[in-house]
């Protein structure tokens, strides 16, 4: 039993298989990052940012900073991370696993990014567009109301078509392979006879 289907026997079937997979990965790929209107680039935040409670572990004497804003724009806006939007650390860490929020929807947005564990030592404030906030220890204690932002470092997507390329590449190369292995066969049999 052959476990290639019979178009796909055919040189030019899996080669077109393979094109129409690469097209529709590539088209895939454009709906998705396309989805929209680029946000206006800023240098200051039309709004506030905040930092209404924190997570802490007791156990540990450890907390995470929750972190969010307030826009009062009327459109999206971005604020690169850098030197006008990062996070500034005194007291006990000298480092901390964060990634700050760069878009700036209009609207409150009580919890856009959580800092990692840092020692209830240190303050942690976040300066973005020209405001700050700090968090410490002692603000109070995020609720269950509180809903954290999800993990990740946005690499999800850019990962599942670089998946979808490699599928579609190596039908393409199964194409090829195919083909050649077929016109080498046709020109054996073609000496032999």
């Amino acid at each position: 039993m052959r476990l290639v289907p019979p178009l796909l026997r055919r040189p030019w079937a899996a080669l077109a298989a393979g094109a129409v997979a690469l097209v529709a990965a590539v088209t895939a790929a454009a709906l998705l990052f396309n989805g929209g209107p680029a946000a206006a680039t800023w240098k200051s935040l039309s709004g506030t940012p905040t930092c209404d409670c924190v997570i802490k572990d007791s156990g540990s004497g450890k907390y995470r900073a929750v972190f969010g804003y307030v826009s009062k724009a009327s459109v999206d806006g971005t604020i690169a991370g850098g030197n006008n939007n990062r996070l500034e650390l005194t007291g006990g860490a000298t480092s901390i696993d964060a990634k700050v929020t760069t878009v700036f929807q209009p609207g409150t947005h009580q919890a856009s990014f959580a800092t990692g564990w840092v020692t209830k030592e240190t303050s942690v404030t976040w300066k973005v567009g020209g405001k700050e906030v700090t968090a410490n220890w002692k603000r109070p204690t995020c609720g269950k109301d509180v809903s954290l932002p999800a993990g990740g470092n946005g690499l999800g997507p850019i990962v599942v078509f670089v998946a979808a390329g490699v599928v579609a590449g190596a039908m393409t190369a199964a194409g090829v392979v195919v083909g050649t292995v077929t016109v080498w066969h046709r020109r054996r049999r073609a000496r032999v006879s």
